[in-house]
């Protein structure tokens, strides 16, 4: 089968179009399936990178896919061949077929194209289990989203709104102010503004805001601690500038805030099982839209990376086959 590999960690250019051998079911809950588009996110580049370590060159990258099921062991009762599908959490998916085990795939809505369905996986799920599965996220609760306009942040947006929830969201420049807004954010905040923290505490009249998705913690932990509601939670979901940021212990406390970590590959599988669950729903009634902002052939690859690193996509990356 075709596939995009890598034999050696470095940059987006260690990425080349292979012929591999096609994986095969080894248990009876896996699913063999026919990629049709394979998503590419950031911790895929820290994989190739080698910030993190992959069990064996060659190495096919990526953990979100849409497809079509090609075949399933004895023991899936969920689907059957031929059915469209998305899914995360599943080894290698920059390839012609991906094994996945069932408890990760769901069924992909007629009305959403495979490019969209590959899109979805670790931003989206990522969204719905910051906001729910670790926030608790109530109705009429305040959430600052960080990098309202990325893929997190823009399914973030969405679904708190699905919640009744006020947002305030964060954007770096005009265009993505104005788009933040039109996806449903009641207020937009530049983050790069110095008087940034007092904005928002006008904004809640100086109450400070329940819930904060934060996708880069070491540059903004002070900010959150001073703008966060007494009692308040902060959904650690990166920190890609400095992975061991200092805790402004005393602010803490005084705030006696919490701050939780979301992390995709270590969630159990049931709150995986209902958050995706939830996503195919709101897919289906179309009041969650995937946030598609770019397409490559696989035999691109390597520029599909080169391009997510040097952020000139708004949106998600997916790859096509």
């Amino acid at each position: 089968m075709k596939a995009a590999a890598f034999r050696e960690y470095g940059g987006p250019e260690v990425l080349k179009l292979e012929d591999l051998n096609r994986p095969e079911i080894k248990e009876d809950n896996e699913i063999l399936i026919k990629v049709e588009a394979s998503g590419v996110n950031p911790v895929d580049t820290y994989f190739r990178a080698g910030i993190r370590e992959v069990p064996q060159f060659p190495h096919i990258p990526h953990f979100d896919l849409a497809g079509t099921i090609e075949e399933t062991g004895e023991g899936v009762s969920s689907f059957k061949k031929g059915d469209r599908v998305w899914g995360t959490n599943v080894s290698g998916t920059a390839a012609e077929y991906a094994v996945a085990s069932e408890d990760h795939i769901f069924p992909l809505p007629d009305n959403i194209s495979f490019e969209e369905g590959a899109s979805l996986g670790i931003p989206v799920l990522t969204a719905h289990l910051s906001l729910f599965h670790r926030a608790g996220l109530k109705e009429g609760e305040t959430v600052l989203i960080y990098g309202a306009s990325g893929a997190v942040g823009h399914a973030a947006v969405q679904m708190a709104r699905l919640k009744n929830a006020k947002v305030i969201a964060t954007a770096g420049n005009e265009e993505k102010e104005q788009f933040v807004r039109q996806i449903g954010a009641d207020h937009v905040v530049n983050y790069k503004d110095p008087a940034f923290p007092e904005k928002i505490k006008e904004m809640t009249d100086n109450q400070g805001v329940d819930v904060i998705l934060d996708v880069s913690l070491s540059e903004n932990i002070e900010n959150d601690l001073e703008i966060i509601k007494v009692g308040g939670r902060i959904v650690t979901i990166g920190s890609p500038k400095n992975n061991t940021p200092e805790l402004p212990w005393r602010l803490l406390n005084q705030k006696q805030a919490s701050l939780l970590g979301i992390l995709l590959f270590t969630t159990p599988v049931e709150s995986i099982q209902k958050a995706g669950q939830e996503v195919t729903k709101m897919l289906k009634e179309e009041t969650l839209v995937p946030h598609l902002g770019k397409t490559f052939p696989l035999s691109e690859a390597s520029k599909a990376h080169q391009e997510l690193e040097e952020n000139k996509v708004m949106g998600n990356i997916v790859l096509t086959l």
